[in-house]
C-alpha cells in the first residue's frame, strides 16, 4: 500500500513539474514559485496520504485484536463451562466431617437420607476406607469400608451400595450394648442398598432399600434389618420419610432386641440463601433374656428432633456459610430418661484453593442452651462441646480424593491442636464421575 501511494505521488509530480516547465510567457520566477507550491500541496497530499493509511491499518489491527480476544474469551467460556460440568461431584463422609454435617449438603452420603438427591449428583463410583471390624462405630460420618456407584438409563437414575450401616439403628443397638445392660449386640454387617431416581410431575424423586443380615454360629449372634425411603427434592423445597420394616439382633441363649419402629421424617425450604429444615426420627424396641435385667422384658424407645435455619453464601472460588438450630434427643430405657438438648450455632466454608484442590473447614458449639438431663439422676448444663474439623479434597481428572485433618479432640496429637503424620488424611475416600 505504501509502495502504491509513493509511485502514484511520483507520477504526479513528474506529470505537473512538466506542465510549469513548458508554460509560455511565464517568468523563471514565476515557474520557480510554482514548483515550490506545487512541491509543497503534493509533499500535503502525499502526509495525508499515509495518515489515512495509517488509520486504516490501526483499525483492521484493533479489529483483529479485537476478534482474537473475542474468539479466546469464548474459549474461556466454554472451558470454563466443561470445568463445572465436569468437576467431580464432592462426595464422602470426610466432606461431610470437615463440614459439620451441615443440613444444607447434598452428597453422595445425604442420599440415604434423601433419597431424591441421586438425582442432583452426576453418575459416580466411590469408595470410603475405614474399618470392616462388627461394632466398629454408630455415628453418621464413622470411617468405614464401604463403597457403591449409579449409573443413568433412559428408565432413571439407579445405583448400589454396599456396607454403609444405618446410623439409626446402629446407635440404639449401641445404647443397648453400653452399660448396665451390656447386651453384646451386633450392630449391622453387610448392608446392601439399592437406590432409583426419576422425575415426575416436575419434582425430583427417589426411593431406596436397605437390608442387612448376619449369623456368627461362633459367638451366636445374629442380626436382620431391613427399611425403604422415599424423598422429593425440588429448586426450592425437599421431603423425605425412612421407614424400618423390621429388625432383630440376637445372641442366642441371652439378649435379644426386636425393632418395634423407626420412622424418620424431615422436610426443607430454600428462603432465598437460607435453608430452613426440621427433622424428626423415632425408634421403639424392646430387649428380652438380658441377664443383667433378670430376664424382665425392656422397653426401649429414641425420639429426637431438630430445626435448623442455615445462611449459604458465594464468595469467591467457594461457599461460606453459618446458621444455628436447636436440638433435642430423649432415651428412654424403662423407667429412666435421658433427655439432651441444645442450641448450636455452626460456621464453615468450602474453598478452590487451586484448580485441583479444594480446602474446607467448619466449627460448631452450643450457645446459651445445652443440657443433658438424666432422670432419674443429675443435669449437665453447657458442658464444652467445642467441635473444629478441616479436610481437603485432592482433584485428579475426573478421580477426588477427599480426607480430613483432625482439629479438635481428645487423643494424642488433637488435643494440643497439632497437625501430624498421624492426623494428616485420617478419613479418606475416592470417588471417580463418569
Amino acid at each position: 500500500m505504501f509502495r502504491k501511494v509513493l509511485t502514484s505521488t511520483v507520477v504526479l509530480v513528474q506529470q505537473k513539474y512538466f506542465l510549469v516547465i513548458n508554460m509560455r510567457g511565464a517568468s523563471r520566477l514565476m515557474k520557480f514559485l510554482l514548483l515550490i507550491l506545487l512541491n509543497v500541496l503534493i509533499s500535503i497530499f502525499y502526509v495525508n496520504k499515509l495518515v489515512k493509511l495509517r488509520k486504516l491499518r490501526l483499525l483492521q489491527s484493533n479489529t483483529i485484536a479485537t476478534k482474537r480476544k473475542d474468539a479466546t474469551m469464548n474459549k474461556l467460556l466454554v472451558l470454563a463451562a466443561l470445568t463445572v460440568a465436569a468437576a467431580p461431584a464432592m462426595a464422602s463422609k470426610a466432606r461431610l466431617t470437615a463440614l459439620g454435617n451441615a443440613n444444607h449438603l447434598i452428597d453422595t452420603q445425604t442420599v440415604f437420607t434423601n433419597a431424591a438427591d441421586i438425582n442432583y449428583l452426576g453418575d459416580y463410583a466411590t469408595i470410603e476406607f475405614g474399618s470392616n471390624a462388627n461394632n466398629s462405630g454408630s455415628g453418621v460420618t464413622t470411617p468405614r469400608a464401604e463403597g457403591g456407584f449409579t449409573r443413568t438409563s433412559s428408565m432413571g437414575k439407579w445405583g448400589a451400595y454396599l456396607g454403609r450401616q444405618s446410623s439409626t439403628v446402629n446407635e440404639f443397638i449401641a445404647g443397648v450394648n453400653a452399660a448396665p445392660t451390656n447386651a453384646g449386640l451386633l450392630t449391622e454387617q453387610n448392608a446392601l442398598d439399592l437406590m432409583y431416581g426419576t422425575e415426575m410431575a416436575g419434582q425430583k424423586w427417589g426411593f431406596g432399600a436397605h437390608y442387612s443380615a448376619a449369623k456368627l454360629e461362633s459367638t451366636s449372634q445374629e442380626v436382620n434389618t431391613l427399611g425403604v425411603s422415599a424423598g422429593v427434592r425440588n429448586d426450592v423445597w425437599d421431603a423425605y420419610l425412612r421407614v424400618g420394616l423390621g429388625g432383630e439382633s440376637k445372641v442366642s441363649g441371652a439378649s435379644e432386641l426386636k425393632q418395634k419402629g423407626l420412622y424418620d421424617v424431615g422436610f426443607g425450604y430454600w428462603l432465598d440463601t437460607v435453608y430452613l429444615s426440621a427433622k424428626y426420627i423415632t425408634t421403639k424396641g424392646t430387649l428380652s433374656g438380658n441377664p443383667v435385667l433378670g430376664g424382665t422384658d425392656l422397653d426401649i424407645e429414641k425420639n429426637a428432633w431438630s430445626v435448623s435455619a442455615i445462611d449459604n453464601m458465594k464468595v469467591e472460588g467457594g461457599n461460606f456459610f453459618y446458621g444455628i438450630s436447636y436440638t433435642s434427643n430423649e432415651v428412654k430405657k424403662g423407667n429412666n430418661k435421658e433427655t439432651t438438648t441444645g442450641l448450636p450455632l455452626i460456621a464453615g466454608m468450602e474453598i478452590d484453593a487451586a484448580s485441583w484442590m479444594v480446602l474446607r473447614g467448619s466449627i460448631s458449639q452450643n450457645v446459651f442452651v445445652g443440657e443433658v438431663k438424666n432422670d432419674p439422676g443429675s443435669t449437665d448444663k453447657m458442658a464444652n462441646n467445642t467441635v473444629v474439623a478441616a479436610g481437603a479434597g485432592i482433584k485428579f481428572g475426573k478421580m477426588t480424593m477427599d480426607a480430613t485433618i483432625s482439629g479438635s479432640g481428645t487423643t494424642s496429637g488433637t488435643a494440643d491442636g497439632t497437625v501430624n503424620g498421624n492426623n494428616l488424611f485420617t478419613q479418606g475416600s475416592l470417588t471417580y464421575m463418569f
